[in-house]
This record gives structure tokens, sequence and C-alpha cells, in this order.
């Protein structure tokens, strides 16, 4: 019933909008159709272990209205795994993805409140993840100023359980309680953009409404020239993490790119900071703390280190470049070289593998594109012995094929 007068709801809006304007309306879906063989993909399999197939699929249906004054945008979005729920379904509800209203105060501010989708620079500390099905939105308020080479934004956020609160309750959700957050880009040149950020993040002691901040600070300057790109970052974060403990950690990364014609590649390095095994400190926590990132992007399409120790203990290495051919069809060979950034434990190496990805995508149009990828990796011994004690590894591997379809309506 709800999702039917949401549909109602949706398709007045959109007869009463298109009625008055028809030039100011636009409605677009976006459907994304994930199928992937996993033998391997995140941690490593023992040899008894069988491989997964998985189908996944990302519908979205997207109203955007634009006027002098205002914008607004609603997008609904269904994201599951093929039989996740009965052939008669009456457990998944299509949610609301984004939703939100612009208001514009001149040509060169204006104000957005409500769920946002958003991403700075690098998208190493804000992002919208939009590789997983699900995306990643924020409930912000977020001021925006952009004029000629200046972009400035400032944004405010504040998480609760539910609206039934009449006093201060712990924020159970496993997310930030407060955020704000300053983003400056200022392009000096056609050549050179320098972006900096600084996000005061607040996190709730667990079962408790003692909240703590931790500061992240970075720079990320960007120089273009004669087909090479220069992309480079230095994050900071301080301040006390969710136990309360003083927090120090940081991420460092050196890119070089070079594009000609149909050719390019690129060669890059990323530390992310981590804690060795024999520092017995029981305050000082060196991992980074993110609000949002996605670490697909950078270290490896197999995310070995996606939401497991590496980046979380020990911190992340990442040695790695890669080769593209073609640009409507193109081919691309990525390579990476992943490690503990502190020694994990005693008798471990910090080695933690090699990594090849693998990547051919074809554009049909500006709405269909489709794209296969075949990943594998070659896991040092010590890694493995941490992962699967005296167990033998299984060939770790993944491949997936995924097809996008973006149709304009209206």
């Amino acid at each position: 019933m709800k999702r039917i007068i949401f549909f109602v709801i949706l398709t007045f809006i959109i007869t009463s909008v298109y009625t008055q304007n028809t030039s100011k309306l636009s409605l677009s879906g976006e459907f994304k159709t994930l199928g992937e063989f996993r033998q391997g993909y995140k941690t490593l399999l023992p040899q008894s272990a069988d491989a997964a197939f998985v189908i996944s699929q990302r519908s979205r249906l997207i109203l955007d209205y634009k006027s002098d004054k205002f914008d607004l945008r609603f997008s609904a979005q269904d994201a599951r795994a093929w039989g996740e729920t009965f052939i008669i379904n009456s457990t998944k509800p299509i949610l609301l993805y984004e939703a939100w209203v612009k208001y514009k105060f001149n040509p060169y501010f204006n104000l957005t409140i409500g769920r946002q989708s958003l991403k700075y620079g690098d998208k190493r500390i804000i992002t919208d993840r939009n590789w997983c099905m699900e995306g990643a939105a924020y409930d912000a308020a977020l001021l925006h100023f952009k004029k000629k080479d200046l972009w400035v934004d400032f944004g405010l956020a504040l998480n609760n359980n539910s609206t039934k609160l009449l006093r201060e309750t712990p924020y159970t959700i496993p997310n930030f309680k407060t955020a704000s957050w300053l983003w400056i880009s200022k392009s000096f040149s056609p050549q050179f953009t320098l972006n900096l950020i600084d996000v005061f993040a607040g996190y709730q002691k667990e079962n408790t409404i003692t909240t703590y901040g931790l500061n992240t600070f970075g720079l990320n300057p960007v120089f273009k020239s004669s087909g090479f790109d220069f992309n480079g970052a230095a994050y900071f974060q301080f301040g006390k993490n969710d136990k309360g403990n003083k927090h120090l950690a940081h991420i460092y990364t050196l890119n070089l790119s070079y594009t000609y014609q149909v050719f390019g590649g690129k060669v890059g390095y990323d530390h992310y900071s981590g804690k060795s095994y024999d520092d017995t400190s029981s305050t000082d926590q060196h991992f980074i703390q993110l609000m949002e990132t996605n670490p697909h992007v950078y270290l490896g399409f197999m995310d070995f280190t996606k939401g497991n120790q590496f980046q979380y203990q020990s911190g992340i290495s990442d040695f790695n470049f890669y080769l593209k051919y073609g640009k409507s069809t193109s081919f691309t060979a990525y390579f990476h070289s992943l490690a503990y950034a502190e020694q994990p434990e005693a008798d471990l190496s910090k080695n933690i593998g090699k990594e090849v990805d693998l990547l051919f995508s074809h554009k049909f149009d500006k709405q269909l594109s489709i794209t296969l990828g075949y990943s594998f990796m070659l896991p040092h011994d010590d890694f493995i012995k941490s992962a699967l004690g005296t167990n033998k590894a299984k060939f770790a591997q993944w491949g997936w094929a995924m097809l996008v379809f973006t149709p304009k309506l209206l």
C-alpha cells in the first residue's frame, strides 16, 4: 500500500509539473544488472568451499525539476539480489535514494536540503559509492557557492534513529552522529586546481549518548599538461574515536597518468596508516575512520581491503598501475601490489599479495553500455596463513558482467 501511495503521489507531481512547463521537467531511469562469479571475492576461500554465483539489480526512477528559483529531485530506488524476496513480494519496499530541494539565492549561491548524493575531489573522504547497488546518499543541508574558478561547499548533518525522540537516546546505527564539512576547490589556471576538504564528524560511544569528534583535513592538488595528469592527496585525521581513544591517522597518495589518443596509462601509490602489532598503546589509534569511502576504486576490484582488518588495524599500502586502450570500446588492465602498512603479527610478512584486474567495456550509445570484468589474486603465503590457518586456499578469482541502461523518459 505504501508503494502504491508513493507512485500515486509521484504521478501527480509529474502530471502537475509537466502541464505547467515541459521545458523544466525531466524524467529518467537507471537499470543496472550485475552477474558475478565469486571464488575468493573479498576473502580467501579454503579448498573445500564452493564458489558463489549471484545476480543483483538496481532500478532507479529519477524526477528532476528546474526553475529560476529552485530545483528538486526525487529518485526512487529498488536494489536487491535476484531471489532476495518472495515472488509475491511483501517484504522489501522501494526506497528513496535521493529527495532534495535546492533554493537559488542568486546564480552563484544556493541551499540544498534533503537526502542527496555527494562526492568531492578524489572521492576518498566523501563519495556516492556508485559501484555498489545501494549507492550512498546523505541526509544533510548544503550551502553551495560556485563562481568562475572557485567552488565552496559547507554541509551539516544530524542523525537520529527516528522522529519519536522525547529525550536524547543512543544512536544505534553504525554511522556518524553529527557531521560538518567544508570543501574548497580553486582553479588557478587551466592546468592547476587545488582542492581542500575539512570534515568534523561526531561518533557516539556504543550504548551511550557520549559523542567524540574526529577532524579530517586534506589537500588534493591536480595538475594537467600535454596529456599528463598528476593527482595527489594527503589527508590527516585527529581527535577521539567512538571509544574515546586518542586518534591520529593519515592517507597519502601519488598518481601520475598519461593519455594519448586512444592509449592511456597510470602509475600510483596509496598509503593508509595503521598500527603495528607491537604497539601496546591502548589510547593511540592510527587507522583512518571515514564518513564514507570507496576502496574498490583504489585498492583493487576484489575488495580485500574493504571492511576488514587491513585498513582498520594494520593499514594498507598499494603500488599500482594500469594500461588502457580504446574509448567507446576499451580494454584496461590493472595491477596492484598490496601490503600492510605496519607489521600485522610478529611472524607474518607485511606482504598481502598481487592482484590483477581486467576490464572490457563497450558503449552501444549514450544510454546503454556493457562491462565485463575478471580479477584474480596471488596471495602471499603468510597472508593465507593468517586468513585460513593450516587450510590451503582456493584460487582467488572473480568474474562479472554488468549491463547499464539509462533511458531519458521525458
